[in-house]
């Protein structure tokens, strides 16, 4: 489901700090497991220096330093040993409260049922693989589910799949 321009819309976020703290460390996660997402994140954050003149941010240093250790965090963790919870769907969670995301595990052969969102969701893949009825995502790869398209994710393959699941904070009132 993820589209070349919301990829590189998400990733030039990324790069400006723009992205709710869950959200940065997905973008982290997936920069760290993916040379494509290290690729992205490099190029805007060029971009980025070259227009603003000035890279040198504490506050944004800080709070990148803070998504990159919360990322190091969930990806050498060992998800056999999390304590998980199983949702409505069948399908195991777990609340990752330092990076204010949740770890999703399904089995070999299991699925969510088909929903959609009201806010997007950053999905990284850590260990396994997933489809969800638009593509097909391996180890390190970014699923950014949009508002207003439905998905179906599953597991694929014969081994469990495991990812970091994020998303934007929904404001209480929409005025527009």
């Amino acid at each position: 489901m993820t589209t070349q321009d919301t990829y590189h819309a998400f990733m030039l976020d990324y790069a400006a700090g723009n992205l709710a703290p869950s959200l940065k460390v997905a973008a982290s996660i997936h920069r760290l497991m993916s040379s494509c997402g290290d690729e992205a994140a490099t190029l805007w954050e060029s971009v980025r220096e070259v227009l603003l003149e000035d890279d040198a941010n504490p506050g944004q240093q800080a709070q990148d330093d803070a998504a990159v250790s919360a990322a190091l965090d969930i990806i050498h963790m060992d998800y056999e040993e999390v304590r998980w919870r199983r949702g409505l769907s069948g399908v195991r969670y777990s609340n990752v409260s330092s990076a204010s995301g949740q770890l999703m595990r399904l089995e070999p052969g299991q699925n969510v049922f088909a929903h959609g969102h009201s806010a997007l969701e950053a999905t990284v893949i850590l260990e396994g693989a997933l489809e969800d009825g638009h593509g097909s995502y391996q180890q390190g790869d970014i699923l950014l589910a949009i508002p207003g398209v439905k998905h179906r994710p599953a597991a694929l393959g014969q081994c469990a799949c495991t990812c970091y699941v994020a998303r934007s904070p929904r404001p209480f009132w929409r005025l527009t």
